[in-house]
Parts: C-alpha cells; structure tokens; sequence
C-alpha cells in the first residue's frame, strides 16, 4: 500500500537518485583518468570533481524512500520468486557496498599525490561496480530487457555529464589554459562520440537478433512522448555537441555549449530508459534533474582564480 502510494514521486525521485549516482561515479571516473593519464585538465576541474566525489554519502538519504518502493518501481520486487541476486536484502546490500566503495576510493582519489598505479585500479573497479549499478537500479525494472550495453551507455553518459558539469563550474572561475583546454575538448569529444557509438550499436544488434522482448523495450519507449524525448532532445543534443566539438580551438562560449549540450542529452536519455509510467509528465520529470543541474552550478560562485 505505501509503495502504491509513493510510486508517483518514487518514479521521478528514481531519476534523480540516478542522476546524482552517475555524477558521482562519473566524477570518480574522471579523477582516476586524469590521474592515471597526467591530464592537464585535471587541475582546474579537480575542486568540482572532489567536490562531486565527496557527495556519495548524500545519495543514502536520497535512496531510503526508494526502498520502500521497490515493489512498485521493480516488477521482479513484487514476484514471491526472484532469485538471490534480486532478493530485497541482496539487492539493499549490494546497493550499500557500491556507495560505501565509491565513497572510499572519492577519498583515495582527491588526495593530492594519489599514484597512477592507484588510480588504474580505481578505474577497473568503478567501471566494474557502475555497471552493476546501471544494471541494478536503472534497467533492471524492465525485466524484458537483459544484458545489454545499455548500462555502459550511461556510465559512458555519466562520465561526459560530469566533466560537463565540472567545466561549466571551472569556466565560472576563470577559462582553462591551452594544454587544459585542449585536452578537455578531446576528452568531451571522445566520451559524445563513444556515448553515440553504443547508442548505435545496441540499435543495431536488437534491430537485426529481432527478439520480441528487446524490441518491445524500444517500442515501449517510443510511445506517450517518450520517443520524442530520444528523437527530439537527446540525439539532436548529443549530434549537436559532437558538431560543435569537432572544431579544434574552442573558445568559451563553445566549451559552455558543448557542456550544456552534454548534459541535456544525458538526462534526456537517462529519463528515456527509465521512462516512468507514473503520473509524472515529461516535462515535470525533466524539470527536477535539470534545476539539480543548474542549482549546482549557480551555487559555485563566480570570483576570479587565484594566480
């Protein structure tokens, strides 16, 4: 009865719950690269990064009435049989050991001398774990849909969406130096294209198995709007950013667009896989992911760097 109840704002606190997960994990995957490459965007984007990496304890309270509805959220949760991996306890525990890991390696990440040898293992095992994570609380709700490379899609989303939202926050301080410059335009231009390719290819490989199950998954997301919420926004987002991105020599106003545009295209893709079937409209399940977004970034304030 209570999860009845709370499914309407269960449904758009979900995405939210989300969204901020992957821009934690994204951020910890974007520390350990930059650390284990020697990027030199690293250094002006680090505070927001750390700062980002340092809020996994804020996804707990996030999550507690989540749990409550789990059985209206997940069709397995409702099921007397779901096996071992699904089992409320199991599925709770997991959830807690992830945010537990990440918030231990956000704390090994932002130290000041964190070696490359650290941070590779880092890497392999937030890759490791935000797969799961994916897995677990953004698709498994569909049971129709198993296995795919939906989940790597939006770890891949998560990362960009994070350096995204990390660069507009730097820009908010002072424009990046050449050698940082550069290496954020090849990073975003990378993880937009690679982000595209897994769209493309997971497409592809339902579209040709032609499997009742995985393509009901599509034609479910295409209907009451949804398919607009891909077609419309996230595509022509994500299409857009990589236009743009593939001009060398940014300025300002083009790394803002490019990040804005990176960051719309995740929330529009994350809200069409998760595509609540709730009361909650389009538009009123986009508006609280993207006021998170720019509460964020408005409340990093504008002042000059130190020299």
């Amino acid at each position: 009865m209570m999860a009845t109840l709370l499914t309407p704002w269960t449904e758009t606190l979900l995405a939210v719950f989300i969204l901020a997960a992957g821009l934690t994990l994204g951020a910890l995957i974007a520390l350990a690269l930059g650390r284990l490459l020697d990027e030199a965007w690293l250094a002006p984007l680090h505070p927001a990064l750390s700062a980002m990496a340092h809020a996994t304890p804020v996804l707990v309270p996030i999550a507690l009435p989540l749990l409550l509805a789990v059985p209206a959220l997940y069709g397995w949760g409702a099921l007397p049989d779901v096996g071992v991996w699904h089992e409320p306890a199991v599925f709770t525990g997991r959830g807690v050991a992830l945010v537990v890991l990440w918030a231990w390696l956000g704390r090994v990440l932002t130290r000041p001398r964190a070696a490359g040898r650290t941070a590779g293992a880092a890497l392999l095992a937030l890759v490791l774990t935000g797969a799961i994570a994916m897995e677990d609380w953004a698709l498994s709700g569909d049971q129709a849909w198993t296995g795919s490379l939906q989940g790597l899609s939006l770890l891949v989303e998560q990362v960009g969406a994070a350096l995204a939202l990390a660069t507009l926050i730097a820009l908010r301080h002072a424009m990046p130096n050449e050698a940082a410059r550069n290496g954020l335009e090849r990073v975003l231009l990378t993880l937009a294209m690679a982000t595209l390719w897994l769209w493309f290819v997971q497409y592809i490989v339902v579209y040709a198995a032609d499997l009742p199950p995985e393509a009901a998954w599509y034609l479910r997301r295409s209907v009451g709007g949804w398919g607009w919420v891909k077609a419309g926004i996230a595509l022509p987002a994500l299409l857009l950013a990589i236009g743009l991105a593939l001009v060398p020599q940014w300025r300002a106003w083009r790394l803002v667009v490019v990040s804005v545009l990176m960051l719309a295209q995740h929330v529009a893709h994350l809200l069409w896989v998760l595509r609540p079937d709730g009361a909650a409209p389009v538009a009123a399940a986009a508006l609280v992911p993207m006021l998170v977004l720019l509460g964020l970034v408005l409340a990093c304030p504008r002042q000059a760097r130190p020299a």
